[in-house]
């Protein structure tokens, strides 16, 4: 029956791509799908599909694991990093309060016996808050309520941020409703992978209310009346296409003082709320002003059982994994038929996630002392130097920038915050204990009002302290922090398919190196190119310079949209992932560019190296939710749409007109 599916699939994928191939001269089947290659029995030249050819046998034999949806270079790396997690979670030998922290969330985590001892005690008595207030005045009430804060749900949400013109100080960011289906679009047009949210959220919510002693008529109640106040909510919300739109930046940006904000929400009391949290700030912004006028106008007595019921609904979904061993079963049947696969991860693994999630300071501080050598982050601290000097040489060359453009954008690179590896300092846990006698819900809580106080009231007001990361650094990942003008090539990613010290050169361009461009680019990219030198917002391309660059990323959008990559018969969105799309394209750019006039530079290990750094499969449920999702485009499209931009790709391979992987020099699309 799987094979068989497979094989349809896969038939339906190469019958889509076969009908756009007249158009994009791109007929690659999207590998991505797991076993899609192998069911199709495709075996491409190097010409026709780079990347099929170079990931062939690891494409085709790939399984996933239990309780994974995808594989890939980042998760096998990450698979590596949690393998030394477990081992240093366990390990009693290790000294100090950071890892007496971890071992004791860890085995907390695993004590199933004491899980279902506690049972859902926590849960039925913050439920009975929700269930058991009558008036819209109550409603207000709860909200302001410390309890609420750690343990309840909202109506909306407030965070730390950084003010878009002050990059140096924290402000307070009014953010929305969250919404069940994740995106707002899912309301008005519902997808086959909204159709799998929906599905899975509604599944936890009435075994969650039955657990509770509630009967399936109120469970369906609760969720009829949840869904219709979302629905009347999530028409005022961003949709996720609306939210990665580069106009976001300037469409999120509403400052507003306390007075202001008392004005603009006088039936939901969005200020009387901040007032009793102590979250008074000197800087708020308001992300979606349209959203809280129609929050105000649904904040009314004839709404409260539905809002009521949402806010129920949530809490329940909230608690399925803090709570005990039949709880948590069940969630993960759920999501494993909502991701479409048929284990889940073993529990020691699951443990090490949720321990690496709630303590990544503590876990990340561990872990850089015995496996981050400072050599390798001297050598990585090089290459983004190295990087970061190409760049000037680039910006330099454009001849599509004008003189007062290219100007901002060199002051913005010699600006640039360039941080490697690991912080010099970090977030400090020396004051949060976890008591004995501690239910995990109760370690989970107070970690909670722990890392509000010093994520939050900490910040609230002050200013910025640069040397103080606040990311997980043993993440797989890399990232661009705009309001900061940083760079950030982590711990995490300075291992496997990206870098080793034993690597050539050509390889380490290829894995790590290309990742350094790609988060470079983002300075200067459709959102990045919004932010100046020191973090803040401001327009320092000139408007000549801003309709060039539209009109050379327009033209990457016109060609990401002409693919078809699964068998819906839909067309790619390029505007979803246009902005990491030219930060590939510039990476390797980049890349090419260090490596231009180094004697006897090996080519083919570079586009290799590549190639491997985005091999993937997943199944074919997540394959649509990222399709959807995602502002990243599909691995094979990341390798194969990038590399044939580039003269230098066509040289080494020797690729010409009829074969796959040419495209012609006037439809190339490379923005830099």
């Amino acid at each position: 029956m799987l094979k068989i599916f497979l094989a349809l699939t896969a038939s339906c994928i190469i019958a889509a791509q076969s009908q756009a191939a007249a158009q994009t001269q791109s007929p690659w089947l999207n590998t991505n799908v797991i076993g899609a290659m192998k069911a199709a029995k495709y075996s491409p030249a190097l010409k026709d599909d780079f990347y099929a050819n170079v990931n062939a046998e690891w494409l085709t034999a790939a399984t996933l694991k239990p309780g994974y949806p995808r594989t890939g270079a980042f998760m096998e790396l990450q698979d590596e990093i949690d393998a030394r997690l477990k081992g240093l979670m366990t390990d009693t030998g290790i000294p100090g309060h950071d890892a007496e922290l971890v071992r004791r969330l860890y085995s907390m985590w695993l004590d199933w016996d004491s899980r279902n001892a506690e049972g859902l005690a926590d849960l039925d008595k913050q439920a009975s808050r929700i269930t058991g207030i009558k008036t819209l005045a109550e409603l207000s009430a709860y909200f302001m309520e410390e309890e609420t804060l750690y343990s309840g749900e909202m109506l909306a949400d407030f965070g730390i941020g950084r003010d878009n013109k002050d990059s140096e100080s924290y402000n307070l960011e009014l953010s929305a409703t969250g919404l069940s289906l994740g995106d707002s679009a899912e309301y008005t047009r519902r997808t086959a992978n909204g159709g799998r949210v929906k599905k899975m959220h509604d599944g936890i919510v009435r075994y969650m209310l039955r657990r509770l002693g509630y009967d399936e008529t109120f469970a369906g109640e609760m969720l009829e009346r949840s869904y219709r106040f979302e629905e009347k909510i999530a028409a005022s919300e961003m949709t996720l296409a609306e939210l990665y739109d580069p106009s976001a930046v300037d469409k999120m940006y509403n400052p507003l003082t306390m007075d202001e904000l008392r004005e603009k929400s006088p039936a939901f009391p969005f200020a009387d709320i901040l007032v009793a949290h102590n979250a008074v700030s000197d800087l708020i912004n308001l992300q979606e002003p349209g959203w809280l006028k129609a929050l105000n106008g649904l904040y009314t007595e004839s709404n409260l059982e539905d809002m009521k019921a949402y806010l129920l609904c949530n809490l329940v979904k909230g608690y399925i994994t803090l709570t005990d061993e039949a709880a948590y079963r069940e969630y993960q049947r759920l999501s494993r038929e909502r991701l479409g696969i048929t284990a889940s991860k073993p529990d020691d693994e699951l443990a090490v996630d949720f321990v690496h999630d709630r303590l990544p300071v503590c876990v990340s501080r561990i872990y850089v002392g015995r496996y981050v050598p400072e050599e390798a982050k001297n050598e990585v601290s090089d290459i983004i130097r190295r990087t970061v000097k190409y760049y000037r040489s680039m910006l330099e060359a454009e001849d599509w920038l004008s003189e007062p453009t290219r100007r901002k954008a060199v002051e913005k690179l010699d600006a640039m915050r360039l941080n490697s590896a690991y912080p010099e300092k970090w977030v400090d846990y020396s004051e949060y204990e976890i008591a004995d006698g501690m239910s995990l819900f109760d370690a989970v809580k107070a970690l909670r009002k722990y890392n509000v106080q010093k994520y939050f009231y900490d910040r609230l007001n002050q200013k910025v302290d640069h040397d103080l990361w606040i990311q997980d650094v043993i993440v797989v990942n890399a990232y661009y922090q705009p309001s900061e003008n940083s760079i950030n090539i982590i711990a995490g990613i300075m291992g496997g398919d990206f870098y080793s010290p034993e690597m050539s050169y050509e390889e380490k361009l290829g894995g790590i190196g290309m990742v350094i461009g790609h988060e470079v680019s983002h300075a200067f990219d459709t959102s990045g190119a919004q932010f100046g030198k020191t973090g803040n917002v401001e327009s320092w391309w000139t408007d000549e310079d801003k309709a060039s660059f539209k009109a050379r990323a327009d033209r990457l959008i016109k060609y990401l949209d002409t693919f078809r990559v699964d068998d819906s018969g839909e067309h790619y969105s390029g505007s979803l992932v246009q902005t990491e799309t030219i930060a590939d394209m510039a990476g390797v750019k980049a890349m090419l560019g260090i490596a231009e006039g180094r004697k006897d530079f090996d080519y083919d290990k570079f586009f290799r190296s590549y190639a491997k750094i985005w091999k993937v499969v997943q199944t074919r449920e997540l394959n649509d939710a990222r399709i959807r999702t995602d502002v990243h485009a599909l691995p094979y499209i990341r390798v194969n749409a990038i590399v044939q931009q580039y003269a230098d790709f066509y040289r080494t391979y020797g690729i010409s007109d009829g074969d796959g992987m040419y495209l012609a020099p006037e439809n190339r699309v490379a923005v830099w």
